[in-house]
């Protein structure tokens, strides 16, 4: 009798037991399952500027979320929420990201310290050379439209082409699209004389293979610095690119739209190519293609955004990466200061480019 006592109380024990995880169930499945809600995250900096080689506290909290990864100028597995000091600070921009995951989706949060006259670096290019080409790339870019790119240029004088930038095939055969060319820009110097002219108007390469200059053409003035921008969006009417040469001053730039047909298919191996033509010209190998179009000079400060960033943006931006909005929701990837040895991304979205051969360009430190 006591045994059948037990079992009864058990039988009413498990019941209840189903009854309380069904109405829990019933509750969750009518409110929603909060384990599945898109995770938060907050990243914050005190205090944003600081003496070189000092430090500043990150303080940060997330909710919804089973794992954290810092990136950027901190690295390493992170609690759900805390607080640290940095280590000390030497770079002019030091850009912490930090990454959450959880089983709602994913966030991502950045904190950025400035240090008034502090460590720059960047990638020092040395020119067309018959040794090789000096280049590296993504092979899974962004999408070509919209997209914005603002960079630092520090250009000197050399004989040909340069190579800033292509959005194009990473392949070898620049016409493959019926002979032509398709889907690609890319904003450089280009020789007023061409092929081997030394002197070089500013341009943006696009369009079934138009070279398009400022009106009238503008010249590059060698050895000096340069912050720049390019920003491609389709309109109604065809594929629109403006490339800001020399900001602060916005009214410097050139603007250029493709037609509708422009754009439209995606080329063989595409890829966000940095520093020289990917393609060969078999027909004048002394001067187009790899190695005949490495740009001489320096390049720093890369900031890549998926998305068409208003003017106000693209100077708050290029002044301070991740201070609007529009941008630090959209970048793409960020390494304002690269060295051969570390083109990561910086940013937090893991897009990390990678050198194509064994050639690198020399480092340049400053300011």
């Amino acid at each position: 009798m006591k045994k059948a006592s037990n079992h009864f109380a058990g039988a009413r024990l498990l019941r209840s037991i189903l009854l309380v995880a069904g109405a829990t169930f019933l509750v969750a499945s009518c409110r929603g399952d909060p384990e599945r809600a898109a995770p938060g995250l907050t990243l914050a900096a005190s205090p944003e500027t600081v003496a070189r080689a000092s430090t500043s506290t990150l303080t940060w909290s997330s909710s919804g979320t089973d794992s954290c990864t810092a990136s950027g100028a901190w690295t390493g597995k992170k609690n759900a929420s805390g607080s640290a000091a940095t280590a000390a600070l030497t770079d002019a921009v030091n850009v912490f990201s930090l990454s959450c995951i959880g089983r709602g989706g994913s966030a991502r949060a950045s904190a950025v310290v400035t240090i008034p006259g502090g460590r720059q670096s960047g990638l020092d290019f040395q020119g067309n050379s018959k040794a090789g080409t000096v280049r590296f790339r993504f092979t899974k870019p962004l999408d070509m439209y919209p997209a914005t790119y603002i960079w630092r240029a520090y250009p000197r004088q050399q004989s040909g082409y340069y190579t800033t930038f292509f959005w194009a095939t990473g392949g070898t055969q620049f016409r493959w699209d019926g002979g032509r060319g398709n889907s690609y820009y890319g904003p450089h110097p280009y020789p007023q004389n061409p092929p081997t002219g030394n002197t070089h108007y500013w341009e943006i390469s696009t369009d079934f293979g138009l070279d398009v200059f400022g009106d009238p053409p503008v010249p590059v003035v060698y050895n000096r610095w340069y912050t720049q921008a390019l920003v491609a969006w389709r309109t109604l009417t065809g594929k629109r690119t403006i490339f800001y040469y020399d900001l602060p001053d916005t009214s410097k730039f050139i603007d250029h739209t493709a037609p509708a047909s422009f754009g439209n298919k995606n080329p063989p191996e595409p890829a966000l190519t940095w520093g020289d033509a990917p393609w060969l010209h078999p027909e004048k190998p002394n001067t187009h293609g790899q190695g005949n179009e490495v740009y001489n000079g320096i390049l720093r400060g890369i900031q890549v955004y998926s998305t068409r960033l208003s003017v106000a943006n693209i100077l708050s931006e290029a002044s301070l990466p991740l201070s609007t909005t529009a941008g630090a929701d959209n970048i793409w990837y960020l390494n304002l200061d690269p060295t051969p040895a570390d083109i990561s991304d910086k940013s937090g979205a893991g897009r990390h480019p990678e050198w194509v051969g064994s050639k690198r360009p020399l480092l340049w430190t400053g300011p």
